[in-house]
């Protein structure tokens, strides 16, 4: 079934720890997609540990308590799996998957690596891949990590990525650290609308 890319959003993130979200870093991520989805929107997941599971469960219970239809009408999952890629291989993935959305939200964005939490390097791949895409892009810089960072680098040349500031506000609360989930929840459909 084909999407409508303006419809259609690319939840990029991976959580081997949710930070400043502590234990509800989980619920957040469940909780976004199914409001995602109230709303009318299909989503994309490439699965990243700690939050593709969430997505799922946010989607399943959204899709069968509410919606019509079956489960592949608003989710689409591309697991990235355990077995070796050359980077040839996971660009390439990642571009078949990204291109597919008109919004990208990026949250979290850490792994595991050499006993030691490390960024997830593959998520600046995704931004700049959905970027390239000319993808509406959301990093919620309060989630932390690599979400952070990408959001940092957009509030600091925000009119590189936008034509005007109509939305500058909203996506200023996004990196507020204390915001509440729900009001980011609210911020993130709000600058997807």
């Amino acid at each position: 079934m084909l999407f409508n890319k303006r419809r259609t959003v690319f939840i990029s993130g991976s959580a081997y720890e949710y930070g400043k979200f502590g234990s509800t870093g989980r619920l957040f991520t469940k909780n976004l997609t199914s409001s995602l989805l109230r709303n009318n929107f299909t989503i994309i997941s490439g699965f990243g540990v700690g939050i593709g599971p969430a997505v799922v469960e946010g989607a399943l219970e959204q899709v069968y308590l509410e919606k019509q239809g079956g489960i592949s009408h608003y989710l689409r999952v591309y697991p990235f799996g355990s077995y070796a890629h050359t980077d040839i291989v996971k660009t390439s993935y990642r571009q078949d998957m990204i291109s597919e959305a008109g919004i990208a939200i990026f949250i979290f964005g850490n792994k595991l690596q050499d006993i030691s939490i490390r960024e997830a390097e593959g998520m600046i791949e995704e931004f700049r891949i959905a970027r390239a895409n000319q993808a509406l892009l959301i990093p919620i810089g309060a989630s932390g990590y690599i979400s952070e960072k990408l959001w940092r680098e957009m509030m600091q040349d925000f009119d590189a990525y936008f034509d005007n500031r109509e939305k500058f506000q909203l996506y200023e609360e996004l990196g507020e650290p204390y915001t509440k989930h729900d009001r980011l929840i609210d911020l993130v459909l709000q600058i997807a609308q």
